[in-house]
């Protein structure tokens, strides 16, 4: 690998399309056990809010020193204004507002690093055809000037089949690649729609949903029965701190692991992603080598914040002396 990469991260070009999620912590001191029922009683502290789900994707993009088009949907609410404060001079925000749904929010409540309880403020309905026509109307336009656009579906309803199958089209009629990362949370696997893009993510559950046969014992065997029964061209498996595997340019690559104590994998996948697509298919070894070290980087921070590109620039240089 070459530490030549961080610059190569800020002539990329990102196109980033999918739902914005609200990831709020909320710290608090114990007091004791309440009167009224057997539950904790706690006092808040403090509340930290940060940009999870394409959010988060976004702001690991930015980190890293990639030039970004964001687009997504809000809600017309109180919680929607604090996208107000998500600006960066290398990020194009374009942010639709929805009146009939809700902005999509998940408050997690900790007493110290105990999670002690997670509330989800989530509208799953899909676009109206007049905002999916908006939507893919600006779609359209922004990725003329983008060099790949990136997807990561929570499946909180922006991207409906419709706004879907235009993807594809936009990709295969400018030629920009498409990678897209699907998850399965809480709804069932909706790979089978991105069937016939450049690059599918998945992790070791996802690759199941898709092919309920997936045996890391025959990894080659397995990812091209993936490759093959989606008509991709590439596909990533994350495999936590197992590295991942991937057929990329018809390559098997395993990559092993950047060790590092954990204190919190949220999101991890999510950095795995924007790694990723900054990096370079004509070098998928050293872009999933970049990956795996930076999802494993996010993973030391509690909570849904990045690291810190300097950190990675620091031990891509001690791996290549």
């Amino acid at each position: 690998m070459k530490s030549s990469v961080a610059m190569s991260f800020k002539r990329k070009r990102v196109l980033l399309v999918g739902d914005a999620i609200l990831d709020m912590y909320i710290y608090c001191n114990a007091v004791g056990q309440a009167l009224y029922a057997d539950v904790p009683e706690v006092e808040e502290i403090k509340t930290k809010v940060s940009f999870g789900g394409n959010g988060l994707v976004a702001t690991n993009i930015l980190e890293l020193g990639g030039n970004l088009t964001f687009v997504s949907v809000v809600g017309d609410d109180e919680d929607a204004r604090q996208y107000d404060s998500f600006v960066h001079p290398r990020m194009k925000k374009i942010f639709f507002v929805d009146p009939t749904r809700k902005t999509t929010v998940k408050r997690r409540w900790y007493v110290g690093e105990k999670a002690l309880l997670q509330v989800n403020t989530v509208d799953n309905h899909s676009l109206s055809v007049l905002l999916e026509k908006k939507l893919i109307g600006r779609i359209e336009k922004e990725a003329r000037k983008a060099d790949v656009i990136v997807v990561m579906d929570p499946q909180h309803g922006l991207l409906t089949k419709s706004v879907i199958n235009r993807l594809k089209k936009i990709s295969r009629e400018l030629k920009k690649p498409l990678y897209v990362d699907g998850q399965i949370s809480h709804r069932k696997s909706n790979h089978y729609l991105y069937r016939g893009v450049d690059c599918i993510l998945l992790n070791e559950k996802e690759a199941r949903a898709v092919y309920p046969a997936f045996d890391i014992k025959t990894p080659q065997q397995t990812l091209l029965t993936i490759l093959k029964k989606l008509e991709l061209k590439n596909v990533v498996v994350k495999l936590g701190d197992k590295g991942s595997i991937a057929l990329c340019n018809g390559r098997y690559i395993k990559t092993s692991p950047y060790k590092v104590k954990a204190v919190d994998t949220c999101g991890a996948g999510d950095a795995f992603l924007a790694a990723f697509s900054l990096g370079d298919m004509n070098t998928p070894e050293e872009s999933l080598a970049i990956a795996n070290m930076w999802g494993a980087l996010s993973t030391k921070i509690h909570g849904t914040i990045p690291p810190g590109r300097k950190e990675l620039v620091r031990i891509i240089k001690e791996n290549t002396r």
